[in-house]
């Protein structure tokens, strides 16, 4: 969330790009103020009423998805000593209730692709399940550093995944993690639209993925330091 010292930061940066006068850091400070108009929408719709008002809902419905509750069973998961695959495992099954909680209140519908186009960024791990699943050709990855992966998961951002089958995930039981915590709690899907330039999208809001990222970013890290992370059209480009 934006605060008065990051808006201070930012306003100040834009103006000493302006400052500079070449055409390169006039273009710089245009994207750097729709990209903060962008950051301060995305604030405004996440403290919304009509947003407040079903995360409120959400919780009252299922006082288990209270953060600090679900953020204790996570840690608890994570800290337990079992193997990576059977905590990986439930995680996925609380990210599956969580899912189902946040059905009636969410934009998300069948047939509603657009975050199918994203930069959907997975682990090695979840890969070769989406392979063993499907028995696809999967290309192995090296270990990159995440500034790098990023940069190449850009390149993707706009097109389908390559799962996607006439606008519904073919392989939507056996889906990434990432996959499973996106979705938006506007009354329309028009925030996850690729369409829109880079600098102007807003992320949709949403009850906090992080809760659910975060653990599972944690036991795979402890679990394997060095696993490939990348696209998953990266690991599927056929």
């Amino acid at each position: 969330m934006l605060d008065v010292e990051t808006l201070n930061f930012i306003k100040q940066e834009i103006e000493a790009l302006l400052n500079q006068g070449s055409e390169e850091s006039v273009r710089r400070a245009e994207e750097m103020a729709q990209m903060l108009e962008a950051r301060i929408q995305e604030q405004r719709q996440m403290e919304s009423d009509i947003v407040q008002s079903k995360l409120r809902a959400l919780v009252e419905a299922h006082p288990w998805m209270a953060p600090k509750l679900l953020q204790q069973n996570l840690s608890k998961i994570v800290g337990e000593n079992a193997s990576a695959k059977s905590k990986r495992r439930k995680v996925i099954t609380i990210a599956t209730r969580v899912t189902d909680a946040l059905s009636p209140y969410v934009a998300c519908r069948i047939g509603c692709s657009d975050c199918c186009h994203m930069n959907t960024m997975i682990y090695e791990h979840e890969a070769i399940r989406l392979a063993e699943v499907t028995e696809r050709k999967m290309v192995r990855l090296a270990y990159r550093p995440i500034n790098e992966v990023f940069a190449h998961g850009a390149k993707f951002n706009g097109k389908p995944c390559p799962f996607l089958r006439e606008d519904r995930c073919s392989v939507y039981e056996d889906r990434p993690l990432v996959c499973r915590t996106h979705h938006s709690l506007l009354d329309n899907p028009t925030s996850c639209n690729m369409e829109i330039p880079p600098a102007k999208q807003t992320r949709p809001p949403m009850y906090d993925p992080d809760l659910l990222e975060k653990p599972y970013i944690e036991l795979n890290v402890k679990h394997n330091p060095a696993e490939p992370w990348g696209n998953i059209a990266e690991f599927f480009p056929d």
